[in-house]
């Protein structure tokens, strides 16, 4: 990620990265949905501290928890 910051022109200081679970699963495995819902409160506070400008969503996991099942399920 750092590498595709400075090739677009962003500085590393100028960007916040968080996970939408707060421990990695056993194995490194990816998350369960329950695991993912159980992290979103303290997800959103961060959000809500931050106040990013953009909000850039990676892997299925954090699409899905973020728009739910149902848009998932239906358009992706």
């Amino acid at each position: 990620m750092n590498m595709a910051f400075q090739a677009l022109g962003i500085k590393r200081e100028d960007v916040y990265i968080a996970n939408i679970v707060k421990c990695r699963p056993p194995g490194n495995r990816n998350p369960e949905e329950d695991e993912c819902e159980a992290c979103m409160d303290y997800l959103r506070n961060q959000v809500i501290l931050v106040k990013p400008k953009i909000i850039v969503l990676l892997r299925k996991c954090c699409v899905k928890t973020y728009f739910g099942k149902r848009i998932w399920n239906n358009t992706i």
